[in-house]
């Protein structure tokens, strides 16, 4: 019970901040180029705020923390983890989103009540202790699937009445497969095109994008009843498989092995076997694990492109995420390719 208090208390936490008393503002078409930033630190590099100037970047969509499951009680219980921690001021000139990502389980054995409030006030806390500016809309980040459908869509509504005290909208992330049910009940989405494959699946060429897999769910934007937004990736990663044959099961996702570790024999494109054991990011991997190296490849984010913007108009597009190591793999023309309209 101890636990419990504390973390209640931590998430009630509210500092009161005056507003003027305005009705929620509507969701405006192509809001300009927006990115997210999804560490658990925020200081910008002297690359990272070239990338915000030269880009014209008008939002900033910034994860404030997880809620996730805490097991140690009798019954799942939601807590906030991998809180932000503020080590550099934000330009003043950038609309912030702050967004929360709340895992899924969570709808399916947690109580719930109670927890939109403190959630927001977590928020409304976070934003006034570190002076983040020109708040507008808050935005959650949930995979739903038709099981917590109901439980979710009731959540966004208390968190969306609770926002709307304060004039701030609310949004939510859509994955492509949401295309093609009932639409949530918040102002506007960013539809997020990536993890668009089976990253668990050994056959998968690249999960974080396939125009193929876009291709499947493109018409669908055309009807689709919310104001979008659409998100396209520049991250990469590695999918870890073990090599057991029996199983050939995923392991891991590792985001920094270098393909000319000498432990490593490539196989494919961008599949590589392990050849001799050797620990990577805390994991040991064994001789005969296989790897599958993935990138945003910048003909493919230009394919899917093509594919959902020919559905849509006045949108606007957001990069998932700033990161100079990341970004660096771009030229600045193929980073205004993706902006442009």
């Amino acid at each position: 019970m101890k636990k419990l208090f504390i973390l209640l208390c931590v998430f009630s936490l509210i500092v009161s901040c005056k507003r003027e008393t305005t009705s929620v503002v509507e969701p405006a078409c192509n809001k300009g180029n927006a990115v997210y930033y999804w560490k658990t630190t925020f200081k910008l590099s002297d690359e990272e705020r070239d990338f915000l100037s030269e880009h014209q970047i008008k939002r900033l969509y910034l994860r404030y923390f997880d809620v996730s499951r805490d097991n140690d009680f009798w019954r799942a219980v939601p807590v906030p983890e991998a809180t932000l921690i503020f080590l550099d001021s934000i330009p003043q000139n950038l609309e912030v989103v702050p967004t929360v990502f709340i895992d899924n389980n969570l709808f399916k054995d947690a109580d719930m009540s109670g927890c939109a409030e403190l959630l927001v006030n977590r928020i409304r806390t976070m934003t006034a202790t570190n002076d983040v500016p020109n708040v507008r809309e808050v935005q959650l980040d949930c995979d739903w699937t038709e099981t917590t459908e109901t439980a979710y869509f009731d959540f966004l509504k208390q968190v969306r009445e609770l926002l709307e005290k304060d004039s701030i909208n609310l949004s939510t992330t859509i994955r492509l497969h949401q295309l093609r049910t009932k639409a949530p009940p918040v102002e506007s989405g960013v539809l997020m095109c990536y993890n668009t494959g089976g990253v668990r699946n050994p056959k998968t060429n690249n999960s974080i994008l396939s125009a193929d897999d876009v291709a499947l769910y493109a018409e669908s934007l055309k009807k689709y009843p919310l104001s979008l937004d659409i998100a396209y990736p520049t991250f990469s990663w590695t999918v870890w498989f073990s090599g057991n044959p029996e199983c050939n099961q995923f392991q891991a996702l590792l985001r920094k092995v270098n393909p000319e570790n000498e432990n490593l024999l490539k196989t494919d494109k961008n599949r590589y076997k392990v050849i001799s054991n050797f620990y990577q990011e805390g994991k040991y991997l064994y001789q005969g694990d296989e790897i599958r190296i993935e990138t945003s490849d910048f003909d493919e984010i230009m394919a899917a492109k093509k594919l959902l913007e020919s559905q849509i108009k006045n949108h606007s597009v957001i990069l998932y995420h700033l990161d100079s190591a990341n970004l660096s793999k771009y030229t600045k023309d193929e980073i205004s390719q993706i902006y442009a309209h």
